[in-house]
């Protein structure tokens, strides 16, 4: 291909086109953390790094000047669109879980949009606007990143960003292509202290708001979406994914729902089918949902509404226990505002202040609109009765009996926990007994830990808990018991809601921040969907000086971020190096000469434009001396002096300290002559 005749001032930097790859891989890897399909997003990955490389190449070859409509850019433009208008579409343009990751469609339409820019870096200024959508990713992945891995990939991206915004400046005010080993010091030096500043700002913010990322990340909170408000208000939201294992935690007393019923049980909001290895999917959410009320039905059959209630029946959405008691409760929301609808066990009737109620495919109740705080309903539900021994005789389930999903296994299996899960119930011969080994081994090697660490990036949940630091919250023993029993043909699934809560003197129980739970639901054919909690006996080492606490400052962060306080230690040691060996040649060398001359030379400039000679951006150097020298005759003889010198700098062979101090002398004789000319004049 022919190539075009560039401006040596306009051929790329090698380092623009590094940092800008820098800030798209902070993008790419919050993506890959929300988004399960790695192999969508390894192909974003090399589509990217590719983007760059052929930028690059197409930019010091010229050819975005030769065609400026280049096919690529209309064969990405042709990909976004039919992404969009595909939505159903899955594999190579879509991930397979675009429709249970949260915020799936954004994050993969910012995906492509990020690769399609890639393609398109003619400019620097190119290169700069990368950072519009990866701010954008950050943001919609952020409620589903852990607060460690947000302030982490915040902390990259802004340190790069300043890098990108300071040297693009400079290469478009000196408008050189010569690398001066001052600027580019300077410049990284610059960018590092922004990173520093960033990394302050963000633990200062962060530390107050731990406990709110974290719940935004579903870690600790089996509610589906809560987050605490200014005033210390919650809210609860469901959503289609939840993570596990995001590292320490501190909830509240803050009081959240007050609930009336004859006895403590747990109050389910969600319910997760499928274990994704780092936490938990609901392929079915917003799938096969039912509304309790028709909103086509005819008037009359509205029913009525007794106390600020509707009466709505709930139909069953899988088996019904043969034997079973009938609870009723009441529940008041206390703080903050809900869409979820909590209730025991298998709700059957609701009585709900509008008629905006569905049901999903796993039985949980959901309010269209939410609710806010003061919101009373009632929930009537049917709580299985079963004595062990009765369990015990129940046949296996099978996927006929409630559905496949319900026995699905992580895609790979894991070898070391299929192995785990067949020498912990060897020798028993129906799933009751099955279960409770799997529940007593969980409970007698794993700790209960709210500072536990956090799961390293790429590790299974799982087992990361059972096989390295055995310890850990609600969210890590409900999995270890789920997915453990799948290995044992179990079928499982883990439930998110509140402990009873606080019992009180009226018979009232008041379920806190502190009481959120996730725990597992076994099915059993006869009995239905029952509560198994491997939280009960572990012993609570919360607060105490375990294992955590041995380790030195390092250690932890390794443990908790794998390889990247290793990769960020080393690209700042490397930086550091890399400024003070270009620090050094420059002295050796003199390159702070080119520069010298640039600055006396727009100094210059700066002094002429205030007498009224002003250099459009248009106007080559030699054109500006020769309007000087129409206008202000004395200062010709140095302004032509120091346009050859910049000129030398600039396309010749380069000058030297001799060179850089005549420039300085001729700013010196033009302002002599502007003294001269205009008494009023100040530098």
């Amino acid at each position: 291909m022919k190539t075009a005749t560039i401006h040596p001032a306009d051929r790329p930097s090698i380092w623009m086109y590094l940092a800008g790859l820098a800030v798209a891989f902070c993008g790419l890897l919050a993506a890959r953390i929300v988004i399960e399909d790695l192999r969508f997003t390894n192909m974003m990955m090399a589509l990217v790094v590719s983007g760059f490389v052929f930028s690059f190449a197409a930019r010091h070859l010229g050819w975005f000047d030769l065609s400026p409509g280049l096919f690529v850019r209309w064969l990405f433009v042709g990909l976004i669109v039919y992404a969009l208008f595909n939505f159903w579409t899955q594999g190579w343009v879509l991930p397979f879980d675009v429709e249970t990751t949260y915020g799936g469609t954004a994050i993969a339409f910012l995906l492509w949009l990020v690769v399609f820019i890639s393609f398109m870096l003619a400019s620097d200024e190119h290169v700069l606007f990368i950072a519009v959508p990866v701010i954008a990713l950050l943001g919609v992945t952020a409620p589903a990143l852990s607060a460690h891995q947000a302030v982490w990939l915040f902390i990259t991206f802004l340190g790069n960003t300043a890098f990108l915004l300071v040297h693009e400046n400079y290469r478009r005010l000196y408008r050189t292509a010569k690398p001066d080993a001052r600027f580019l010091r300077t410049q990284v030096v610059v960018a590092l202290v922004c990173g520093a500043f960033a990394a302050l700002t963000g633990l200062l913010i962060g530390m107050p708001l731990r406990d709110t990322t974290l719940r935004l990340s579903g870690a600790p909170l089996p509610a589906g979406l809560s987050a605490s408000t200014e005033q210390g208000m919650t809210a609860s939201f469901t959503r289609s994914t939840i993570l596990v294992g995001s590292g320490p935690v501190s909830l509240s007393d803050q009081p959240v729902l007050e609930v009336k019923s004859s006895e403590p049980l747990y109050w389910r909001g969600s319910v997760y089918t499928r274990y994704t290895g780092r936490g938990w999917a609901n392929p079915r959410f917003g799938l096969f949902t039912r509304e309790l009320f028709d909103s086509n039905a005819p008037f009359s059959e509205i029913p009525e509404r007794e106390e600020g209630l509707y009466t709505l029946q709930v139909p069953p959405v899988s088996p019904q226990p043969v034997r079973y008691r009938e609870v009723r409760q009441r529940f008041r929301l206390v703080s903050g505002a809900s869409n979820i609808v909590y209730g025991a066990a298998q709700p059957v009737l609701v009585r709900f202040p509008n008629l905006a109620v569905r049901v999903d495919a796993t039985g949980c109740l959901v309010s269209s609109y939410g609710y806010r705080v003061g919101t009373e309903y009632e929930v009537v539900s049917r709580v299985p009765e079963a004595s062990p021994e009765q369990l015990r005789q129940a046949p296996p389930a099978t996927p006929s009996d409630i559905g496949v999903f319900y026995f699905e296994l992580p895609d790979p299996p894991s070898p070391r926990l299929q192995q785990l899960a067949q020498q912990i119930t060897a020798g028993y011969t129906n799933n009751y007994d099955k279960l409770m080994a799997i529940k007593t081994y969980i409970e007698s090697t794993c700790n209960y830990n709210l500072n536990a660490p956090a799961v390293p990036i790429g590790r299974d949940a799982v087992e990361f808990f059972l096989f390295d630091s055995r310890e850990g919250y609600c969210d890590l023993f409900s999995s270890a018991l789920a997915v453990l029993a799948r290995y044992a043909g179990i079928p499982t699934r883990v439930a998110t809601g509140f402990l009873a809560g606080d019992p009180q003197p009226d018979g009232t129980y008041v379920a806190r921040e502190k009481h959120r739970h996730q725990w597992t639901e076994v099915y059993f054919p006869g009995y239905g969907w029952l509560t198994f909690d491997a939280t009960e006996g572990a012993r609570d080492v919360t607060g105490t000086e375990g294992r955590r606490n041995r380790q030195s400052f390092w250690q932890t962060l390794t443990s908790r971020y794998g390889y990247l306080p290793w990769m960020l230690a080393i690209t700042a040691v490397s930086l550091l190096l890399f400024a003070v060996v270009n620090e050094l040649r420059g002295r050796r060398s003199g390159g702070y000469a080119v520069s010298r001359v640039v600055r006396a030379y727009l100094q210059a400039v700066r002094m002429l434009s205030k007498a009224g000679i002003p250099r459009p951006p248009w106007m080559t150097p030699s054109e500006y001396a020769l309007q000087v020298q129409k206008a202000l005759p004395e200062a010709a003889e140095p302004m032509w002096a120091l346009t050859r010198l910049l000129e030398r700098s600039e396309y010749g062979r380069g000058i030297g300290e001799t060179e850089a101090a005549q420039a300085q002398a001729h700013v010196g004789q033009i302002r002599t002559a502007l003294s001269r000319r205009y008494r009023w004049w100040r530098r």
